[in-house]
């Protein structure tokens, strides 16, 4: 087959670099390991977090080297391991230690564990193949720490393999194209007229809603909101944060001024996911604040991304807005990607007992505002 007819025969498809990302991330997703190349050296890793027994097993047998096991600078600061907040972290473990010490190792596991026998590379030789492969763990909403080892080629038999090029490719390029999928008028009990669009991520299995209030000027300042989802805040009510009420409010406000939009982004746990805010609320328990608990399980201190809703605002055709937030990276995120933010609106909540670290750490440590702001 001509090298032309095969480009044609990919592109039935989509992007090839993007289809490789999702094979890649359903792999470490199903506990299998993968290989990620940059052409020159071989990285052959099984995400932590779901890896099997047998598997694991198998992977410690292929090495012609000892494995090791690599988590991002935040993990390994957290854990002892380094004093430095830069770059992927390799630890050398002993052949005899099990992979749920090994979870322990990356803040995910139950077993007890010692630094004993570890070898520590704070700067190790595949650090961008390290890298490349936390991106995908994150994009599949894993903990960012891989078991695995170079290896001279990247020709094992049934074990896919990635091009750290498509990794990269997929994250500047497309990754945020949306879709809308379906439109429908649903009255709100605090905004009656009211129709909820969904829109689909091209690339993964992200689905975002677009809460349409009102009828919106946009030849004026549209009022939005972004709000990331939350399950525990905006369904069940929790106490632990003030999710549920900022989105209630969010409603109300908008509504008041005549209109707007919604952006309910999934995004849970500032990107982090479920699972793993569960496990943050139990590092939370244990002393930890919420930017300092993210950081114990690998990820930065917030791992959204804000493309996203410019890319649902531009296919609503909005681009200029008043945004609804205490949260000052959201407005710099926008106008990065094209939105002419025009102003702020506060949505200030009350605190409880439960909340109230939580509410302070995002003043105090992420940067949040209250006051009135006007562009």
């Amino acid at each position: 087959m001509t090298s032309d007819r095969q480009e044609e025969q990919d592109l039935i498809n989509g992007d090839p670099a993007a289809l490789t990302v999702d094979r890649a991330i359903g792999e470490l997703r199903r506990g299998r390991a993968i290989q990620i190349t940059d052409g020159t050296q071989t990285l052959l890793v099984g995400a932590v977090e779901t890896l099997q027994s047998p598997v694991f097993a198998r992977l410690l047998a292929a090495g012609e080297l000892r494995a090791s096991l690599l988590v991002t600078a935040e993990r390994a600061l957290a854990a002892g391991l380094s004093h430095q907040l830069s770059g992927p972290v390799s630890v050398a473990f002993p052949q005899d230690m099990t992979l749920d010490e090994l979870r322990s190792l990356a803040g995910v596991g139950s077993a007890p564990i010692q630094h004993l026998g570890l070898g520590v590379d704070r700067a190790p030789q595949c650090a961008p193949l390290a890298h490349a492969g936390f991106q995908l763990a994150k994009s599949g909403r894993l903990v960012p720490a891989f078991i695995g080892f170079v290896r001279a080629d990247a020709s094992a038999a049934g074990i896919f393999t990635i091009h750290v090029r498509d990794i990269e490719h997929r994250a500047r390029f497309g990754h945020y194209g949306v879709q809308l999928i379906s439109r429908a008028r649903v009255p709100l009990a605090d905004a009656v007229d009211c129709e909820i669009a969904l829109f689909r991520d091209e690339h993964g299995l992200a689905e975002h809603v677009a809460v349409i209030i009102g009828k919106p000027d946009q030849q004026n300042a549209v009022p939005v909101r972004l709000h990331s989802a939350c399950l525990t805040g905006d369904l069940l009510g929790s106490l632990r944060c003030d999710c549920g009420e900022q989105l209630r409010t969010a409603v109300q406000r908008i509504a008041t001024l005549g209109g707007g939009v919604l952006l309910y982004l999934d995004q849970e746990g500032r990107g982090i996911g479920l699972p793993n805010k569960l496990r943050a609320y139990v590092l939370q328990d244990e002393g930890l604040d919420t930017v300092d608990a993210d950081r114990h399980l690998g990820f930065l201190a917030d791992e959204r991304s804000y493309e996203v809703a410019a890319a649902l605002l531009t296919e609503l055709g909005i681009k200029r807005i008043r945004l609804l937030t205490n949260n000052p990276q959201k407005i710099s995120a926008l106008r990065d990607h094209g939105i002419d933010v025009a102003g702020r609106v506060p949505l200030v909540t009350t605190s409880n007992s439960h909340n109230e670290r939580y509410l302070r750490a995002k003043t105090e440590r992420a940067g949040h505002l209250a006051e009135e702001w006007s562009g």
